[in-house]
């Protein structure tokens, strides 16, 4: 008999047989009650199993914090609880919401969905948009693959892997990251334009980035201070229209919400 240790222990077989197995049991020195080796490793794989669950789960959900790239590490604190509201104001109304599509997105995991959440700085999108992804995070079983990125910050990785061989946020891992993720936040869509000179349409390097990974990934939520104009006048038709697919009913205008920063 192998001990638990990996430590082979002599074995004498004893008068007793397994009810289970049908076979002779046995016992020694160290472990003088009689016990039935197939039942013994039976016990122990059952045991490795349920640790390499609970392991995994563990893994999947700190996800969201390993892989993920945020603006302030802050904002892995937001929550639906700290978000500050009234009853009846705008801002509240938006709390409601976000919490309902989080809903949708922890109830479904193959649920086609983007939410799309617009207005001026300051006015709690990317709070709301963090409480989101907190919560299918914490809550779904068998958990979700769950990444907040901050798109200028993905955008400057991917520039400075250019140069740098041990950035691991290539090109080719950003899109084959977030493509194989269960939800994703792209916060602040349409600051990557303050990286170049030219303030009009999105670069062709950032659209051609958005769309790869909009062509597989229909489970979005974005934030952005651009209007739904200025977005269809910076980036490609065929973007927006992968953007806003199946964000009928998501749109959220949060525009007129006082600066929540002050």
């Amino acid at each position: 008999m192998q001990g638990l240790e990996g430590i082979k222990v002599p074995v004498r077989q004893s008068n007793q047989v397994c009810p289970i197995h049908g076979t002779r049991m046995v016992y020694s020195d160290r472990f003088p009650t009689p016990f039935c080796e197939k039942c013994q490793l039976e016990k122990t794989l059952e045991e490795k199993k349920k640790f390499d669950q609970v392991n995994s789960i563990k893994i999947a959900r700190s996800n969201l914090k390993r892989v993920s790239l945020v603006d302030n590490p802050d904002e892995y604190n937001h929550a639906f609880d700290n978000f500050e509201a009234n009853e009846g104001t705008k801002e509240w109304q938006m709390k409601e919401a976000t919490r309902k599509l989080a809903g949708k997105y922890f109830k479904d995991r193959n649920i086609h969905l983007n939410t799309l959440m617009y207005g001026t700085p300051g006015e709690g999108k990317t709070h709301l948009a963090m409480a989101m992804l907190n919560a299918v995070n914490k809550y779904s079983t068998p958990p979700q693959k769950c990444i907040f990125i901050n798109v200028t910050s993905l955008f400057l990785a991917i520039r400075n892997s250019f140069d740098d061989p041990m950035e691991k946020w290539t090109e080719k891992y950003a899109v084959r990251t977030l493509q194989n993720a269960d939800l994703v936040v792209i916060d602040d869509l349409g600051s990557e334009s303050a990286m170049s000179s030219d303030k009009g349409e999105a670069s062709q390097f950032v659209q051609r980035i958005l769309y790869q990974v909009t062509n597989r990934q229909h489970r979005l939520i974005i934030t952005t201070n651009l209007t739904m104009n200025q977005l269809k006048r910076t980036y490609n038709p065929k973007l927006i229209s992968r953007l806003l697919a199946g964000s009928k009913g998501s749109q959220l205008d949060f525009s007129g919400i006082k600066d929540k920063r002050y």
